[in-house]
């Protein structure tokens, strides 16, 4: 039986949300149905390569279409040309339209446009035109389009149909445990009393770190008892541990770099936060809510992304919003039970989303 090939297009490999939701979907498809590439565009990290490759993954690095779009174009085309591919699916939102312009010019029928993102227009006039232009573009040339949520699809779909893909997880493997939580927090020196509140994100300016290493700094005053854990990789790193260390909170926050067992941190929090200046519907917002941690979000970030009412909320970017709602929390010894037929009833059961990429896939 004939191979569908099937290319994913990324920015970059770098163990963030977009990456982790292909991973997901795709090591659970069958290998003797489908041949998987991916194009990708910056240094990679090495986990990820790893993770891919033992997938069967075939991956093609080609030139930033930051530095040079036009070698980017070419080199995106010259891929699609000579691998023949029946499906691409883009995965960089607004820059999707790149991909898909030249998978049209190579004669892909199928091309995907998947939006991970949602976000506020700009004022400035020619920006907006540009990313007006960027919008028009993918729905031009996409013939079929995804997004992670319903933000995310309306940013660059506007009023045209979208098939929503949830961003669906094994909802097992991110359940709270008491054992990796304690080996882990004495592996990295944490007392049981302390409170930890953690992040999950590459180091890029849309996460917003410094306003998490802010919000630090204010609640230090409060309660001594509080550890910050930062994972991820990303350019903006150097800069945040500046910040850390100009603040005085260097025995306060632990850089962790991108770890292989993201799912067991859950256990180790307890308080997850995503001051995100813009997201979809993100990945690790999903994973925090499964392990019962209490979750803070910025209201850039897509509303249905609560799934437990009682312990996750959306806030405004306002410092004050945030020390308020975490000084609530005076303590780590509160229950992690969540109710698992509210991750399966909005969709986030993997087992049930796999079904649908399928029939995308196959039809």
């Amino acid at each position: 039986m004939k191979k569908i090939k099937i290319c994913h297009v990324v920015s970059g490999l770098k163990a963030g949300g977009v990456e982790s939701m292909i991973y997901n979907y795709c090591s659970r498809l069958d290998n003797n149905k489908y041949e998987f590439h991916i194009l990708y565009q910056h240094e990679p990290s090495k986990k990820n390569l790893e993770e891919f490759k033992e997938i069967g993954f075939k991956l093609k690095r080609i030139s930033s279409k930051t530095k040079n779009p036009i070698k980017n174009y070419l080199e995106t085309y010259k891929y699609f040309k000579k691998n023949s591919f029946d499906i691409v699916h883009c995965h960089m939102t607004m820059t999707n339209f790149i991909p898909l312009i030249a998978a049209k010019r190579a004669k892909i029928k199928k091309r995907i446009c998947h939006s991970h993102e949602s976000r506020v227009m700009p004022k400035n006039i020619l920006k907006k035109y540009f990313i007006k232009l960027m919008i028009y573009l993918c729905n031009k040339y996409a013939t079929l389009k995804i997004a992670c949520g319903i933000d995310a699809g309306k940013f660059l779909y506007g009023s045209e149909d979208f098939i929503i893909l949830n961003n669906a997880i094994d909802l097992n493997k991110f359940e709270f445990n008491s054992c990796i939580r304690n080996k882990i927090r004495k592996k990295l020196n944490i007392k049981e009393d302390e409170i930890v509140i953690g992040h999950i994100g590459r180091f890029a300016e849309v996460k917003n770190h410094e306003f998490v290493v802010n919000l630090l700094y204010n609640l230090i005053k409060y309660n001594h008892k509080l550890k910050l854990i930062l994972i991820g990789d990303g350019e903006l790193k150097e800069k945040i541990k500046n910040l850390v260390n100009h603040k005085n909170l260097d025995q306060n926050v632990i850089f962790t770099g991108v770890v292989s067992n993201v799912n067991e941190f859950y256990s180790v929090f307890d308080i997850f936060v995503l001051p995100s200046f813009r997201e979809g519907l993100p990945l690790v917002g999903v994973e925090a809510q499964i392990a019962g941690l209490h979750c803070f979000f910025s209201k850039f970030i897509d509303e249905n992304i609560i799934i437990d009412k009682s312990k996750a909320k959306l806030l405004n970017l306002n410092l004050q919003d945030w020390e308020k709602n975490i000084k609530n929390i005076k303590s780590n010894k509160y229950s992690r039970n969540i109710d698992s037929k509210a991750f399966k009833f909005k969709n986030f059961d993997l087992r049930e989303e796999i079904k649908k990429i399928e029939k995308i896939y196959n039809g």
